[in-house]
């Protein structure tokens, strides 16, 4: 299915785009998974994200600072006219939102997941992508609406026009799943409601299911344009 399929478009990078522009020096791959991951095969020209990208300093979860960000966009050689396309999963979905955020213009994710780029007989590559040229970055306008800080989510708990999306597997929902948290803080927001991110994509594809299959999977769960949605 071609990005263009859906409403936003833009946001998403088909295989074809992506194959037809391998080549462009303004286009950016970047692949969030593990290092093992990148080792045992990537997209060829893709720059690996290093471990912890984009967490602010300190070993906590959030997320970094704009100054923070702009040295690392720097580091792996972007600049802000470039193309990024960031790929696979929830680091690259991660990536994607740190980019759209700190006020990249051009970031799209990948439609798709590496092994069904490589099942249609595209390259993939063992070799590391050549160290890139650091570049100083020069930051845009910072899209905050894009991020719910704790004090604003303690602060809309509770209301009615504001929902909570849990897009995490079914057992860190409900608590049988702690993962890294402590067992005496598993589960989930109050009120939240759950439908992990991989029930919008096609199972057989790895792709995402059409638009109008999304937007009955999110109504079905309360989220609709009207609402105020956090997800996490």
């Amino acid at each position: 299915m071609a990005e263009l399929d859906y409403p936003n478009g833009h946001l998403l990078a088909s295989f074809d785009w992506l194959a037809a522009h391998l080549d462009d020096p303004t286009v950016k791959l970047i692949d969030a998974r593990t290092p093992r991951e990148y080792a045992e095969g990537h997209i060829p020209g893709a720059l690996p994200l290093p471990s912890g990208a984009f967490r602010a300093t300190g070993g906590v979860p959030d997320t970094c600072t704009a100054e923070e960000f702009a040295a690392l966009a720097g580091a792996l050689g972007i600049r802000p006219t470039d193309t990024v396309v960031a790929y696979e999963g929830t680091g690259g979905g991660r990536a994607w939102w740190v980019f759209a955020r700190f006020g990249h213009q051009n970031v799209r994710f990948l439609n798709g997941s590496l092994k069904h780029w490589a099942a249609g007989g595209r390259p993939v590559a063992i070799e590391p992508a050549a160290a890139p040229a650091a570049v100083t970055y020069p930051l845009g306008a910072v899209a905050d609406h894009m991020a719910c800080s704790l004090p604003q989510a303690v602060g809309w708990a509770g209301k009615d026009e504001v929902l909570f999306w849990d897009v995490r597997s079914e057992g860190e929902y409900t608590g049988a799943d702690p993962r890294n948290n402590p067992a005496h803080r598993a589960g989930h927001l109050p009120k939240a409601v759950h439908l992990e991110w991989t029930d919008l994509t096609d199972t057989a594809t790895d792709m995402f299911k059409p638009a109008a299959e999304m937007r009955a999977l999110l109504a079905n769960k309360g989220i609709t344009p009207e609402k105020e949605v956090v997800a996490y």
